[in-house]
């Protein structure tokens, strides 16, 4: 629905949660480090040895492009993972086309009609995002968001964190329509503030179509005529990369 209002057998589905460190070791012991070279990637986890886990300075090109790397596949295992998971729930020899997938299957909380497209869209997003959440705990602490919600100011080019409680209670009291314009990336790598983004994946599941996946042109509002994708970027100042099932590699 983010992503292809208009055409739901595109859909690809729903849109936060911290990670927990990168190749740490076995204790529970942990010091946080910093470098006046840039803002590290990681916090380090001493063993009872004493030998530190490995850093990546976010300013050391050589380090972050291998960090890339290993996120990037990350991504695609799961968004993999999610796909074969939901499809193998599915009825033995169903067939998605554009009339299948725009089939109605039920009513959301707002009465509004939840298509195939959705209910798979929103079953394999769930399902990556527990599989990068569980990944990313291993790798990194506390320097990855999941489905975080942000406001964007065009004008200052400052992002500002929207808490899933605040979301909530705008659309508890019928206020949804104050969440516009805001973004909400599928998961943001960060340095240890979850506004000064270093990587940025959006999942995207079509239904029904093999054809590589293309961001959502906003119809209206603030972003009228942009593409999601374009928004990511001025945003948060990296250029955001769609991953999708079977497609080898995250595309940027």
């Amino acid at each position: 629905m983010k992503n292809h209002p208009e055409k739901p057998e595109a859909c690809d589905g729903i849109e936060a949660v911290e990670g927990t460190a990168f190749r740490s070791s076995s204790t529970p012991q942990q010091v946080k480090t910093s470098s006046s070279k840039g803002p590290m990637i990681a916090v380090a986890t001493v063993a009872a040895t004493g030998t530190a886990a490995v850093l990546v300075n976010m300013s050391d090109a050589v380090q972050f492009e291998k960090l890339q790397a290993e996120l990037d596949r990350v991504m695609e295992e799961c968004v993999d993972l999610a796909d074969r998971t939901i499809d193998s729930r599915r009825p033995k020899g169903e067939i998605l086309d554009s009339v299948r997938c725009n089939e109605e299957v039920g009513k959301d909380a707002n009465g509004k009609r939840v298509t195939r497209a959705m209910q798979l869209g929103n079953e394999k997003h769930k399902e990556a995002s527990n599989c990068v959440e569980e990944k990313l705990s291993k790798l990194i602490k506390g320097q990855f968001r999941i489905e975080q919600r942000y406001r964007y100011d065009p004008l200052t080019g400052k992002l500002k964190l929207v808490s899933t409680e605040e979301e909530q209670h705008l659309i508890r009291q019928g206020r949804k329509h104050e969440l516009r314009g805001t973004l909400k990336p599928d998961v943001v790598i960060h340095s240890g503030d979850p506004t000064q983004a270093r990587l940025v994946y959006d999942f995207k599941f079509p239904c029904g179509n093999d054809k590589p996946p293309t961001w959502r042109v906003y119809e209206k509002g603030a972003y009228r005529d942009s593409t999601q994708g374009e928004q990511y970027n001025e945003a948060f100042g990296v250029p955001p990369g769609r991953v999708a099932p079977g497609k080898k590699g995250v595309i940027r």
